[in-house]
């Protein structure tokens, strides 16, 4: 749902950094990637495999491929740790939204983790090098027969005593006017008069923040839309050409799998004989009709239509791999077998430098983010005295994205031989059995290795 931006920033009589080109992209590949595209004609006979949310679903798989945060050093380290897994539960599916929109925020609300989209958030101010250091941002409750829209100001203003900035946030919360409706903001009303925000304060302000409360991930590139805005851009946008031109070659290649039943005619003598007597004709065969020759009123004449899928097929290969390419993937990841249908290079050979790169590049946007959302949390963290303070260092791991599960068992079976790693370990790893179970299956076959060599 996308708010009115007008109304957003009015709320709090300021300008957002917001462009109407920027808007309606948003909207573009939000339609495309949900099944709307524009080109879709069911009356025509075109309709969409939604290429373009595979394609955000699949860069976000190898992103967030075997992702891990530990965070240690104190008290305060651990309770981190515990709201950070938290985060990692959603993160994926999340960021395969983010991937579709250009990207997304992420901060924690001092009990769970908000991930918010382009279109629920107004961005009020940047810095020089175009990071968003002030944002609006809204969230949406039902009580009794009312919506309500809350939006949450976040922005630095003005100074303390000392000269530091100050970091303010604000609430105000609206009921909204139509039912069902959240793009308009309705009448503004009491934080306390609903009961998902009535433990709120109205305003906050917070010392001693060098940067905001909020992260955006944004999707690594330039945006070529506007190049003013702050805000990143469809990993798919880049091949709407190509998307479209999928759609429709596969909606055409459908169409003729369709109407390519066969068809006998016969001659409309035989055809009015068969019809007197009662017979019941099989549902191919057809009677010769006006303006078809028909040399014998007995005549029968087979019609087989010639498919073209192997010329359709060669067709949407190109525009494939041509979109992969144009999304940052190696050429050849996305394919569609005659046989099979459309498949997914599941593993990415150590050769598909476009496709390593592409993801190394996005998992340092995302690193970049995931920091300044667990910096957010440790301040909330401070402010409502959550856990004491103390230092804290924090890893990331991300999993590699040429693994090969048969390389990597043969590999650890090789490791056992030589002694480098207790045989349990393989057996947890790769037999899925618990650490308790494959450390006594280990000792009862040293033991039986044990007595066969003293009897010897």
């Amino acid at each position: 749902m996308f708010m009115n931006s007008a109304d957003i920033g009015k709320a709090f009589g300021v300008e957002l950094i917001a462009s109407e080109e920027m808007n309606n992209a948003l909207k573009k590949w939000d339609e495309i990637s949900t099944g709307c595209p524009p080109w879709r004609n069911p009356d025509d006979g075109v309709e969409t495999v939604n290429m373009a949310k595979h394609i955000a679903d699949f860069r976000a798989k190898l992103m967030a491929l075997d992702i891990g945060i530990a965070i240690s050093g104190s008290a305060r380290a651990d309770f981190l740790q515990s709201i950070t897994n938290d985060l990692l539960k959603r993160l994926p599916d999340k960021l395969a939204e983010a991937q579709r929109l250009g990207g997304m925020m992420i901060k924690w609300n001092g009990e769970s983790w908000d991930y918010i989209l382009p279109g629920n958030f107004g961005i009020t101010a940047k810095d020089s090098n175009s990071e968003i250091v002030g944002a609006i941002f809204a969230s949406f409750a039902t009580q009794g027969r009312f919506n309500y829209t809350r939006l949450e100001y976040h922005r630095f203003e003005g100074t303390d005593a000392d000269g530091n900035p100050v970091y303010i946030v604000t609430n105000k919360a609206y009921r909204n006017q139509t039912a069902g409706d959240k793009s308009f903001l309705g009448t503004a009303v009491s934080l306390q008069s609903v009961d998902a925000w009535k433990n709120l304060q109205e305003e906050v302000k917070i010392l001693r923040l060098s940067k905001p409360l909020f992260a955006y991930y944004r999707v690594p590139g330039a945006n070529t839309i506007d190049p003013a805005s702050p805000l990143g851009m469809s990993v798919f946008a880049n091949a709407i050409t190509e998307l479209k031109a999928i759609d429709i070659a596969i909606s055409r290649k459908n169409t003729e799998v369709e109407d390519s039943k066969h068809i006998t005619f016969i001659g409309q003598t035989a055809y009015q004989g068969a019809q007197n007597k009662g017979i019941e004709l099989p549902r191919f065969v057809l009677g010769v009709g006006y303006g078809v020759e028909d040399d014998s009123t007995n005549s029968i004449k087979e019609h087989t239509p010639t498919l073209q899928t192997d010329a359709r097929i060669k067709d949407i290969n190109f525009n494939l791999s041509m979109a992969g390419v144009k999304c940052g993937f190696s050429e050849g990841v996305f394919v569609l077998d005659g046989q099979t249908g459309m498949i997914t290079a599941t593993q990415v050979e150590a050769d598909d430098r476009d496709t390593i790169q592409t993801i190394k590049t996005d998992r340092d946007a995302l690193k970049t983010a995931l920091e300044q959302a667990i910096y957010g949390a440790d301040a909330l963290t401070t402010l409502y005295g959550l856990a004491p303070l103390g230092e804290y260092e924090i890893s990331y791991n991300f999993g590699d994205i040429t693994y090969n599960y048969e390389e990597d068992k043969a590999a650890w079976q090789n490791y056992t031989m030589r002694g480098w790693v207790p045989k349990w370990m393989y057996f947890v790893k790769f037999e899925g059995m618990s650490e308790e179970e494959a450390k006594a299956i280990t000792k009862e076959a040293q033991n039986e290795n044990t007595q066969e060599g003293l009897f010897n």
